[in-house]
């Protein structure tokens, strides 16, 4: 069985109904930080995934979240999501510039 989750939004904003299996849908309900906070959690969720897919930069994903971006920062330090993408071939090549042997 499939139940519709459906968060009516306000103000420039569209409605999405997304059907998940009625088992998630009982586990959203018995979580008590759920209770009247799905429409923050979901939208939390998806800039999250988005970040983390590089859909979207992490200002945006902030803004979709509606945090302040150090508040965004931090919950995604909880979630040992690197914020900085910064990859071990980008530390070298600055290293090489900075010391001059590039």
């Amino acid at each position: 069985m499939t139940i519709m989750i459906q968060e009516v939004f306000y103000m420039n904003e569209q409605t999405i109904s997304v059907p998940v299996p009625s088992d998630l849908y009982a586990e959203l309900g018995s979580m008590p930080l759920y209770h009247g906070k799905l429409k923050q959690k979901l939208l939390i969720s998806l800039a999250v995934g988005m970040y983390v897919s590089k859909e979207i930069s992490l200002a945006r994903a902030a803004e979709y979240a509606d945090m302040a971006i150090w508040d965004f920062i931090e919950l995604l330090n909880s979630y040992a999501v690197p914020v900085v993408d910064y990859t071990e071939g980008m530390l070298e090549d600055d290293l090489a510039f900075a010391t001059g042997s590039r």
